[in-house]
């Protein structure tokens, strides 16, 4: 692992998941799932508060527990970890959904991060009532993005005339505890989700791909945020991690964790993905290394994404080759990571003792060196 010439501009910030569908250490055997419970979002939580994570995502298909009831239960139950939760346009009114996120952030004195999600895969879309279609979804968020901006900073009632919301008099009590709200997180491959990232989004969280390809993304995505007048947006990484003490230690784990998946849970997967263009990058990539193991590179492993959806690209390796491969992220712009692995407690605290000092110690804070921030060469 090479020097790298300059500090990031941005502090590293670390994300964990909390799968509140249930935890795992073998895709193929039922024996070894562990069900969701109170027990296991306490564990897990406190494990990665514990090992130094900022924040923790939950996930939002219809096999996971409710992401605000879980998250709140679980913010009362730590001390400092943030919870990054959905926003998704046609759930919730945007009117309520601002009173609730700035109840969570006054109750939790600032514990709250906004996770903005327009998809899905058809069926969960339809089972829940969604009938927008793919941009129309986006078009919600943007407005009902703007109607929670605007609530949380007016003085007065507001009175909005928009395509999809039409209101009067509205207003949002409390007001945030953040000043002036919640940092607001997105994802997603598509020219929608990338302009409404770049309009209102604080941190564009890439799912996984090579270094190169994504530098390409962070490019776009900047540039259009420039367009938007809005110049200050951070980019990160949701990422599966395996890391053991020795390379070898971590392929054996990596690779146990789809031994004796069958090609019906492949097929199941191939057919999943709808109309999310993320989560179809996914399949791609397994395509393209299936002749390698299904590396994509030294350390990236898309073995997970053969089975089940969602951001399954895996940096696999000792802790430096896990730290040197996320420092390729870092160097192209990219200073957060939302990290999740199998099972999750576990994972997190080997991640927090092994790999998390190696990236703050070779990526000092501005505070830290007692420098001024760079900005970052477009």
């Amino acid at each position: 692992m090479t020097d790298s010439q300059d500090s990031p501009d941005s502090p590293i910030r670390f994300g964990w998941y909390i799968p509140t569908h249930g935890d795992l250490t073998n895709f193929a055997d039922p024996e070894q799932f562990i069900p969701a419970s109170m027990e296991m979002f306490d564990r897990v939580a406190l494990a990665a508060e514990a090992a130094g994570f900022e924040y923790a995502l939950v996930p939002v298909t219809p096999t996971c527990w409710e992401a605000w009831i879980s998250t709140a239960m679980m913010s009362a139950r730590t001390t400092k970890l943030k919870m990054l939760v959905a926003a998704r346009p046609g759930y919730i009114l945007p009117t309520q959904m601002a009173r609730m996120i700035a109840a969570f952030d006054r109750l939790s004195e600032g514990r709250v991060y906004v996770n903005l999600i327009a998809g899905g895969n058809a069926r969960d879309l339809a089972s829940d009532g969604i009938t927008y279609s793919h941009d129309e979804r986006y078009e919600v968020m943007d407005e009902a993005v703007q109607i929670m901006k605007a609530l949380w900073t007016a003085e007065e009632r507001i009175d909005w005339r928009g395509k999809h919301y039409q209101l009067e008099g509205a207003y949002a009590n409390p007001k945030p505890y953040q000043d002036p709200y919640p940092r607001f997180y997105i994802g997603g491959e598509s020219d929608a989700a990338r302009d409404v990232g770049a309009k209102h989004a604080d941190c564009y969280l890439f799912w996984g791909d090579t270094p190169e390809r994504t530098a390409l993304k962070v490019a776009d995505v900047r540039g259009r945020a420039e367009g938007f007048g809005k110049p200050e947006i951070s980019f990160g990484m949701r990422l599966q991690v395996c890391v053991r003490e020795t390379e070898a230690e971590a392929w054996d784990a990596a690779h146990s964790l789809i031994e004796g998946t069958t090609d019906r849970q492949r097929e199941v997967r191939k057919t999943w993905r709808g109309d999310s263009q993320a989560d179809s990058r996914m399949w791609e990539l397994t395509q393209e290394s299936r002749d390698n193991d299904y590396r994509i590179a030294p350390h990236l492993w898309s073995g997970l994404s053969t089975v089940r959806g969602g951001a399954g690209l895996s940096v696999v390796g000792n802790p430096e080759q896990v730290a040197g491969t996320l420092q390729q992220f870092i160097d192209i712009g990219c200073t957060e990571f939302c990290l999740s692995g199998y099972p999750h407690d576990e994972e997190a605290t080997r991640f927090g003792e092994w790999v998390m000092p190696l990236i703050h110690a070779r990526n000092p804070s501005p505070a830290e060196t007692g420098e001024p921030a760079l900005a970052v060469a477009d």
